[in-house]
């Protein structure tokens, strides 16, 4: 038992005797860090009290500590060699506070120094960067060493006892070294920023900023520049805002070596160069170097993918250098944070290689940037020398153009013009232009016109193809096209004119040409109807303001188409031609003529000579009379129609006063031609001409429109049990107030003008497109009645369209009866007549419609090959009361009857006509005692509302 408790109390002293290190003149610089022991204390724990202390280590975790602990180390040191001072030196600039205290063997305080960045810098024994303290070892009195340690970072220090000689050849060998890589990049700073001033280049100016950050940062973490300034407490957050400032200057010079880059990626770069800098005021110490860390790392991968996916073409040599020089950055940087973060304390030779190679980075990213404005710059002097080119090739279009070119001042000075330009003017140079051009204003025949020219500059900035008439030397007048636009001269900001001159007389001449032939009448000379309707028209506005009295006459050459016919149009154009002369004598400068047709003309009288119109209107009947017209030396008698038109308030448009006048000429005509007539509003009969003048554009957008709209009127056998339809298509016009407007009041306008065919046109292809859509009427179809116009049936073209129709839709023609009308049917007789044998030939009837009203009914029925009469309805509805009616109604009953011809009453207003009708043996009935009209909407497939057998 003994035994063992002696055992205990030689370990328990084997562990608390300190080491021993001996520093002779062969080993004059030793690492303490091995040789010491160490232990972490409560901050209050005093020396006497960390001397009774038997938990002391070998070793110790670097991690940093908490805020109330401290970390002791101790250490013997003795020496064998002659009395000389020796120094212990503690290499981190960065600790917060170091006591250190030296005692003798007998454990009594020597000497003690209170030093850190947190204490005052006088503290210090000596003016160093690190702390340094001096330490007296007698030959054989060896002395004992205490360190406390208190920091918010890593513990990674480096804990050295020097000789004199050996402190002073390591400050002599580092202040090289400082001096060497200071100097060099000091030198490349200035050298970089000079260049920038001169080249104003931004990525000169962040690459100073980088490698000025880069120096302060490793001036600082040597304590070199807590030292000079005094600042020691700042110096963590120094180190922090310097690396932050190092990212964001190499983001920036990142983003000139690479092409345009993702705006993310300049965001990401810029937020790690802010948040480091911020990270400087909210964090301490430790955790600043992990965020800078994290940020350095980011920063240096990003970097390099935008390396790898974001150079420039044809920059292969910088940007190789680039990449290299950050590689070597990107490497020595992670060894650095590695080191750091793994609480590895620097060697010299290491710390000093790794920078030696930072520094070479830097360099190489230095000549990086070299090379990269070299290559930007001989691509801008190419740039440049295109541009000079083009530049060149501008001034010689400027000077050879074969148009005109000028700048100008906007007082009117010439400052610049072409050889075109004086040549337009009537200068041989421009030197000879320039010397004997007072102004511009002189080249303009009215004074005023460069005065407008300019206001148009002020106002759109521009003008073209500005026509107007210029003024040579020789004083001769010419037409030019002037081109121009305000411009800034970039040196004075003076406003000039720049212009171009074309000298457009021969064409010009030309286009009058033109305009006379575009809006006058080649045969006649007179102003064509279009030109006439604009001076019409200005006329109007003209009375209408000044109050002034105008007239138009209407004047037509009666039977002029005879003359055609007769002797051809040769002949009629000799006559225009003759006629022409003489109303152009008659009229002379009294008014404006105008051709408004083949044979019809305006003339247009104003102010007194409007109050003369009659006397000139009759002047022209009395000449037109007495001249003698020849053709071929063969007398021809030619006689007007002339329509008067006086104009009042309520006249508003040309196109009203032309067709008041050409109803007063129509009347002329109707009344005998070869006179002149008044226009009248009271005139009932100009009422009547001018009704159907009105349907003309509401049946033509009906035409194109489809305005119309088909109904079926039901006719009911009498003599025989109705199978199928019997019915009627009729027609009615939809106005824009949606009613029904009967034919007869729109009919006689479509004939008049020659729209009756177009019409039944319409009819036809509607009505066999409505059956082909409903095949089961089609089927149940016996008979439909469509009305054809007498003025359709001598065209060709709608025979065509009719066969057309039939084969388009597959219609039977045996289901189809066309109408005629008596009246129209005895006018064209032959057309008619060729037209029923045409379509009766393949299964068609026809049916003569109002028969009984013509005067020779009986006589014109028997050439007629018609398979059913419609008797007049003027006849029908009275039978009742008027023997008269009932004698025609059975007369044409039996002659149709002895001719096998159907009859069918129209006008059926009641049961007992229809009564009637039945006893006299009428074949069919028709009208409103029968059925009403309705639409054929109503008789589709799908809705069947039509019943044929359907009576009163």
């Amino acid at each position: 038992m003994l035994l063992l408790i002696m055992q205990f109390g030689l370990v328990l002293k084997a562990q608390t005797t300190q080491t021993s290190v001996n520093i002779n003149d062969s080993t004059p610089s030793v690492n303490l860090i091995t040789s010491s022991h160490w232990l972490v204390a409560d901050n209050k724990v005093q020396l006497s009290d960390v001397q009774e202390l038997k938990t002391w280590r070998d070793t110790f975790s670097p991690q940093p500590l908490n805020k109330n602990q401290s970390l002791w180390g101790r250490v013997t040191l003795s020496t064998d060699s002659n009395h000389q001072p020796f120094f212990i030196s503690i290499d981190n600039p960065r600790i917060d506070a170091l006591d250190i205290y030296v005692l003798d063997e007998r454990d009594r305080i020597i000497n003690s120094y209170r030093l850190g960045t947190t204490r005052p810098h006088d503290n210090r024994p000596f003016e160093h960067r690190l702390f340094v303290v001096p330490v007296d070892i007698p030959y054989a009195q060896p002395r004992n060493i205490y360190i406390k340690i208190r920091d918010e970072g890593p513990l990674v220090f480096a804990f050295d006892v020097k000789s004199e000689s050996a402190l002073i050849q390591k400050e002599q060998r580092n202040s090289t070294i400082f001096s060497l890589f200071s100097g060099a990049l000091t030198m490349m700073v200035l050298y970089f920023l000079v260049t920038y001033t001169l080249l104003r280049s931004p990525v000169r100016f962040w690459f100073s900023v980088a490698s000025t950050a880069y120096l302060l940062l490793f001036l600082n973490s040597q304590g070199v520049v807590s030292h000079v300034t005094g600042f020691n407490q700042y110096i963590d957050n120094l180190s922090t805002i310097l690396c932050a400032l190092l990212l964001f200057s190499l983001a920036k010079i990142t983003f000139t070596i690479f092409r345009p880059l993702p705006t993310y990626y300049r965001y990401f770069l810029y937020a790690m160069g802010w948040l480091s800098a911020a990270s400087a005021f909210v964090l301490n110490s430790y955790q600043q170097i992990l965020l800078v860390s994290g940020a350095s790392i980011s920063s240096i991968v990003v970097i390099a993918v935008l390396a790898i996916f974001y150079r420039y073409k044809g920059h292969t040599i910088s940007n190789r250098v680039f990449a290299l020089g950050l590689t070597l950055i990107s490497l020595t940087t992670v060894a650095h944070i590695g080191l750091y973060l793994n609480w590895v304390a620097f060697p010299e030779q290491l710390s000093l290689t790794l920078s030696t190679l930072i520094i070479i980075g830097i360099v190489l990213i230095a000549v990086a940037i070299a090379a990269h404005e070299k290559v930007n710059a001989f691509r801008h002097y190419n740039e440049q020398q295109t541009s000079i080119r083009a530049l060149q090739q501008f001034v010689d279009m400027f000077e050879e153009a074969p148009e005109g070119r000028f700048i100008s001042s906007l007082d009117g000075q010439l400052l610049r013009a072409n050889l075109a330009m004086a040549k337009i003017f009537g200068y041989e140079d421009v030197a000879q232009m320039k010397a004997h051009l007072p102004t511009m204003s002189t080249l303009y025949a009215e004074p005023n016109e460069r005065e407008l020219l300019l206001g148009e500059l002020h106002k759109n900035q521009t003008t073209l193809s500005r026509e107007l008439r210029g003024k040579t030397r020789q004083n001769q007048d010419l037409w030019l096209s002037v081109s121009a636009q305000l411009s800034k001269n970039g040196d004075t900001g003076e406003k000039l004119i720049c212009g171009s001159v074309v000298d457009i007389s021969a064409r010009k001449s030309d286009h009058q040409s033109i305009e006379y032939m575009a809006s006058h009448d080649t045969l006649t000379g007179f102003y064509q109807r279009q030109a006439f309707e604009k001076h019409l028209h200005e006329a109007i506005l003209f009375a209408k303001q000044q109050q002034e009295e105008l007239t138009l006459l209407h004047v037509n050459i009666d039977q002029f188409k005879a003359i055609n016919d007769t002797h051809g149009h040769k002949a009629g154009d000799a006559v225009l031609r003759q006629f022409s002369q003489l109303m152009k004598k008659i009229v002379s400068d009294d008014g404006i003529i105008g051709r408004l047709g083949g044979d019809e003309f305006g003339i247009l009288l104003v102010g007194n000579n409007a109050q003369n119109s009659f006397m000139l209107a009759n002047k022209l009947l009395n000449a037109v009379q007495a001249h003698e017209f020849t053709w071929e030396e063969r007398p021809l008698t030619l006689g007007v129609s002339i329509g008067q038109v006086p104009w009042n308030d309520t006249i508003s448009s040309s196109e009203q006063l032309l067709s008041m006048a050409d109803s007063a000429c129509y009347m002329a005509k109707k009344h005998g031609r070869n006179r002149l007539h008044t226009y009248s509003s009271t005139d009932k009969q100009i009422a009547k001409y001018e009704s159907q003048l009105s349907w003309l554009p509401r049946i033509q957008h009906a035409l194109s429109h489809n305005g119309f709209e088909l109904h079926c009127q039901t006719y009911m056998p009498m003599t025989s049990i109705a199978k199928g339809h019997h019915y009627e298509i009729l027609l009615r016009l939809v106005d824009e107030h949606d009613q029904r407007i009967l034919p007869n009041e729109f009919l006689p306008a479509a004939e008049r003008y020659n729209l009756s065919a177009k019409i039944d046109r319409w009819v036809i292809d509607t009505y066999f497109a409505w059956l082909a859509q409903n095949p089961q009427h089609k089927a149940d179809l016996m008979r439909c009645n469509i009305n054809l116009s007498g003025h359709s049936l001598g065209e060709q073209d709608l025979k065509l369209f009719i066969l057309s129709a039939f084969e388009k839709y597959q219609v039977p023609h045996n289901k189809i009866c066309f109408e005629i009308t008596e009246s129209m049917a005895i006018l064209k007789l032959d057309e008619t007549i060729e037209f029923i044998d045409t379509f009766k030939a393949l299964g068609c009837t026809f049916a003569l419609d109002d028969f009984g009203s013509g005067f020779s009914s009986y006589n014109y029925l028997k050439n007629l090959p018609v398979d059913q009469v419609k008797i007049d309805g003027e006849f029908v509805k009275n039978i009742l009361i008027d023997p008269v009616d009932m004698a025609m109604v059975t007369s044409i009953k039996d002659i149709a009857s002895a001719m096998k011809i159907q009859t069918v009453a129209e006008y059926v207003e009641s049961k007992e006509i229809m009564v009637e009708l039945g006893k006299i043996g009428v074949d069919f009935v028709q009208g409103f005692g029968v059925n009403k009209p309705i639409s054929l909407s109503t008789m589709t497939d799908q809705n069947s509302v039509f019943n044929s057998e359907a009576g009163p």
